[in-house]
C-alpha cells in the first residue's frame, strides 16, 4: 500500500477484530505484516470493508473507562473542596501516624507521650501514666484532644479515616464546617474523659470515638431533621452499632482482635447525639423562615 494511506484507523480496526499485526514501510510503500495465512486472508476481506467505509471502530471501553475514571476523579475532588476540614483532619492523623511506629518493640516516637492523654514513663518495661488531675493541673488542655489522633497499626488508622471520611464529609457539606470542627472537638473529648473514666489510665487512641461521634449525629439528626439527614443507609448504623455492643461482651477480646476503646465508643456515640439536638433546632428554625 502506498505509504501517502493512512493505516492508523485500519489499524485499530485489525485490533478490534483481534487481528495481531505489525505496520512496516518498506520504500515507498506500507506492508502489513501478519502471523498465518488466515490471518492474511482476513486483512484482505477486512480491508475491503474498510475502503468501502463498511466499518464500525468500537473503543472497546477503553475511552468510556477513561471518562468514567476522569469523572470519579473529578467527584472526588469536588467532594474534597466541600469538605476542607474533613480533609484537613484526615492529613493531620496521617501526618501523625509515624509517632506510634515501633510501639510494639519500645522503639517509638518520643512525641508518643506528648499525644497521649495522659503523660507517662516508661522504666523496666512498665509504663507509669500522670493522673487526669496533674494533667489539668499543669494545663495540658490540648492532651483531651491528641488522642485522636494516635493510631496503633495500619488497619486501625484505614479502618477510621474511611468512615471519617465517609460520614463527616456528610455532616461537613450539609452544616458547613464549623460545625464538623465542634462536633469533632466535643465528641474527641468525650470519648477520651469516658475511656479514662470507664478503664482508668491506658494507652488508647484513635478516631473511632469521633467516627461514633459522627454516627450518633447522623442517627439523630435523621429523625430530628430529616431535611438535613446524612443520607447514610440503615444498614451502616446497624452495623456500627452491632459492633459497640458486641465490644462490650468481651467477644473481641477473647478472639484477639485486639483492644476496643469501648468507652471512647459509647462516649463519642453520646456526645455525638446531643450535638445533633442543637443542628435540628437550628434546622427547623431556618425552615420556617
Amino acid at each position: 500500500m502506498d505509504r501517502d494511506i493512512d493505516l492508523a484507523l485500519f489499524s485499530r480496526y485489525l485490533y478490534q477484530s483481534s487481528v495481531l499485526h505489525r505496520i512496516n514501510e518498506v520504500g515507498a510503500e506500507q506492508e502489513i505484516w501478519v502471523n498465518s495465512e488466515l490471518d492474511k486472508q482476513k486483512i484482505q476481506s477486512l480491508y475491503g470493508a474498510f475502503s468501502r467505509g463498511e466499518f464500525e471502530l468500537q473503543d472497546n471501553g477503553i475511552r468510556s473507562e477513561r471518562a468514567s475514571i476522569a469523572a470519579q476523579l473529578a467527584k472526588i475532588l469536588k467532594q474534597a473542596a466541600a469538605s476542607p476540614f474533613i480533609l484537613t483532619l484526615i492529613l493531620a492523623n496521617v501526618i501523625c501516624f509515624p509517632i506510634t511506629l515501633g510501639i510494639e518493640t519500645g522503639n517509638q516516637s518520643q512525641w508518643l507521650a506528648e499525644f497521649t492523654l495522659l503523660s507517662f514513663n516508661v522504666m523496666n518495661n512498665q509504663i507509669y501514666h500522670a493522673d487526669l488531675a496533674y494533667t489539668l493541673d499543669t494545663h495540658q488542655y490540648w492532651r483531651l484532644i491528641t488522642p485522636m489522633l494516635l493510631h496503633f497499626g495500619w488497619l486501625h488508622i484505614v479502618f477510621n479515616l474511611l468512615w471519617v471520611w465517609e460520614i463527616g464529609r456528610r455532616i461537613e457539606q450539609l452544616n458547613g464546617s464549623l460545625v464538623v470542627f465542634l462536633l469533632t472537638l466535643t465528641t474527641s473529648v468525650t470519648a477520651n474523659l469516658l475511656q479514662y473514666w470507664m478503664e482508668g489510665a491506658s494507652l488508647f487512641g484513635g478516631m473511632s470515638g469521633v467516627v461514633y461521634g459522627f454516627l450518633g449525629f447522623g442517627l439523630c439528626i435523621s429523625r430530628l431533621a430529616p431535611s438535613i439527614d446524612l443520607g447514610l443507609p440503615k444498614a451502616i448504623y446497624g452495623v456500627m452499632l452491632g459492633f459497640l455492643i458486641l465490644g462490650f461482651t468481651g467477644v473481641i477480646d477473647l478472639l484477639g482482635l485486639g483492644n476496643l476503646a469501648n468507652g471512647a465508643h459509647l462516649g463519642g456515640l453520646l456526645a455525638g447525639m446531643v450535638c445533633a439536638i442543637p443542628v435540628a433546632l437550628s434546622a427547623k428554625i431556618r425552615a420556617k423562615h
